[in-house]
């Protein structure tokens, strides 16, 4: 059982959601919202069993935007589980906004949605 759930935690790693508005217009500042599962143990807690669980989180959030960084956050251990990020963005132009996830294992994680002018 622990086994399987531990299995299942690892595929999880990494699933990222993004939230743009449904609209937006040309010069919007709209709010951009992204969550990704992760663990972010810290290193400092045990399993049931007494054994260390290792440290392991995420450090590095860059945020493109047309190809062009226009945010970066420094995260440690203290970032609570499943962390999400909320920050506005001027949309002055229809493009790609990505956002990268990097974690103190060399995992990457990468998400994108796409910034379209509407009605």
């Amino acid at each position: 059982m622990r086994a399987r759930r531990a299995r299942r935690a690892r595929l999880e790693i990494g699933a990222a959601r993004i939230v743009v508005p449904g609209t937006i217009r040309p010069g919007d500042v709209i709010d951009v919202r992204a969550l990704i599962e992760h663990p972010m143990h810290t290193g400092l807690f045990r399993d049931p069993d007494g054994n260390p669980i290792p440290a392991h989180f995420i450090t590095d959030v860059r945020v493109t935007y047309g190809g062009e960084e226009v945010a970066r956050f420094v995260w440690t251990s203290g970032i609570s589980r499943d962390p999400f990020v909320e920050f506005p963005l001027r949309a002055d132009r229809e493009a790609e906004l990505k956002i990268v996830w990097q974690d103190n294992r060399g995992g990457v994680f990468e998400r994108s949605a796409d910034i379209r002018f509407g009605p």
